[in-house]
């Protein structure tokens, strides 16, 4: 043990301590402290060369004898008796809420219907520039996906337990860690291109472009919604539409440049605010610690919420790339936009749209209910704990399908008046009235996927999620293929439609056997 101790090294032993034991009870022993620390992950060598003990009991000792009665501890209970809103209020504010966190994509649907364009949507485009900027876009939500998961993942962790220095320190790290890995992927794309010359200069300025300025907006935006600040993410995405008809009808600059610039203008709007935030959080006085945890354990608490961004969009926009490719051959790569197929999706996710907000209102009254139950029942009675979580998500799933049939049907009318007044804005026909239809069903199975994991995201459940969605993805690029490539490239959606199945299957049926055991299983998840 160090024979003397400065301040500063006094203060950091605190914070160490304070960090390990962060939500927990209060400690019986040094034995406790010292399996604390090993699950943070300091090691003998850690303790010695960082804090200047011979080995971690040694350092737990320390701890123990000298912060052990300098902070309160949590109660007994894992977690406080809540007073529950009020049934009307809360569900109106999680059924906007839910909306809210789609709006971005209603608004780009709205306008790309109204006006045949939004902020990074033109059907209008050549079909050559069209398929570039599709593929900078989708590159743009693959690579953000994942940041924006984590970003939100333990952003949002910190702020709940009210370590605004730590949430403003992490959120800025892997802020900016996203930015470089966009940055890197584009600089290694430029190179490729130059050794193999798959696109023209004028083409890949436009998937760069697009790929860049893409990314670059939704990982940053992703800090809004670790605040929940739906509204001004509704309000921004509004003033960069609007700075893409200023620049075009009043200063005649020409798509896709116009869009670029907006899209641009957003960047640096959304980057200004988030980082004056991200300021404010680690300017606080409140935080209770000032140390991260180390590296390796970000990454292997993390990992798991990245891969399953990554995977889910590329599950979102997995049938598209097979219809396309099916649709490029002899056209000079490797897929080809179609626009029929587009509008028929794009108008398929207002299905999306609409059953989001009834997830976000079953989450929040699946964890409503579970915290208030888990007071009403002794541990002698969790057959009738788990029974009651039982019945109220077999309710939930009732009530989620009458509600997805009856949206996909006002959605369907909508559809339908487009069709047979015949939109001018939109090249609607038949096949494309074919995939809103399939998409519509699979899109319904997905969100309903959504809200089983949402749920075991809350019990710590990531592994089956993960599995979920690969075995999903897997359906949806097997079966799109044959279909696609054996009958029209218009059959890829129903690859979608098996995909969403799998997802929605395997989802539920891991939350059934949850809710069997569900003693367990919340025991556990702490």
């Amino acid at each position: 043990m160090p024979t003397q101790m400065s301040k500063s090294e006094v203060e950091r032993l605190r914070q160490l301590y304070f960090e390990i034991t962060k939500g927990r009870g209060k400690p019986l022993d040094f034995w406790e402290v010292a399996a604390l620390l090993e699950i943070y992950g300091i090691r003998d060598l850690d303790a010695k060369r960082e804090y200047g003990f011979s080995n971690v009991f040694e350092l737990a000792r320390f701890l123990f004898a000298n912060f052990r009665e300098s902070k309160e501890y949590p109660s007994r209970y894992l977690m406080e008796h809540q007073e529950v809103p009020p049934l009307k209020t809360r569900i109106l504010r999680n059924f906007l809420k839910g909306l809210s966190f789609a709006m971005p994509m209603f608004l780009q649907i709205f306008f790309t219907i109204v006006f045949g364009f939004a902020l990074w949507s033109n059907i209008h485009l050549d079909v050559t520039e069209a398929t570039v900027i599709a593929l900078g876009t989708f590159l743009a939500l693959v690579v953000s996906g994942g940041m924006a998961q984590i970003i939100g993942r333990k952003g949002l962790y910190y702020l709940k337990m009210g370590e605004q220095i730590l949430a403003g320190k992490i959120m800025e790290i892997l802020l900016v860690q996203g930015a470089l890995k966009i940055l890197i992927l584009a600089l290694l794309i430029t190179l490729f291109n130059q050794i193999f010359g798959i696109f023209s200069d004028y083409l890949l300025y436009l998937f760069l472009a697009t790929f860049a300025l893409l990314g670059l907006l939704f990982t940053i935006s992703s800090i809004y919604y670790v605040f929940e600040e739906y509204e001004k993410i509704l309000l921004f995405y509004l003033l960069g539409i609007g700075m893409v008809f200023l620049l075009h009808y009043l200063l005649d600059i020409d798509f896709p440049e116009a869009q670029f610039l907006g899209i641009a203008f957003l960047d640096l709007l959304f980057a200004f605010f988030a980082w004056r935030k991200i300021r404010q959080l680690k300017r606080s006085t409140k935080s209770e610690g000032e140390i991260l945890p180390r590296s390796s354990m970000l990454i292997f608490t993390l990992l798991p919420f990245y891969i399953y961004g990554v995977l889910y969009f590329l599950f979102l926009i997995m049938d598209r790339l097979v219809a396309w490719n099916a649709n490029s051959i002899n056209r000079g790569l490797f897929v080809w936009f179609d626009v029929r197929y587009e509008i028929g999706s794009d108008l398929a996710l207002l299905v999306l749209i609409l059953l989001m907000g009834l997830v976000e209102v079953l989450v929040y009254e699946f964890l409503y209910k579970l915290n208030t139950e888990v007071f009403r029942y002794e541990a002698k009675e969790y057959r009738r704990f788990n029974d009651s979580l039982m019945a109220f998500y077999k309710r939930a799933g009732i009530l989620f399908i009458l509600y997805a049939l009856g949206t996909i049907m006002v959605v369907s009318l909508f559809v339908w008046l487009l069709y047979t007044f015949a939109w001018e804005q939109l090249p609607l026909d038949g096949t494309s009235l074919l995939v809103f239809g399939v998409a519509a069903i699979a899109y319904s199975l997905l969100t309903f996927g959504l809200f089983n994991t949402l749920i075991l995201f809350s019990f710590s459940r990531q592994g089956v999620v993960l599995q979920a969605i690969f075995l999903g993805l897997l359906g949806n690029f097997l079966v799109g293929v044959v279909l696609a490539n054996m009958g029209s490239i218009y059959w890829a959606v129903f690859g979608l439609l098996v995909g969403s199945g799998i997802f929605c299957w395997v989802t539920t049926s891991y939350m059934l056997q949850l809710l069997k055991k569900l003693d367990y299983f919340y025991y556990s998840a702490f």
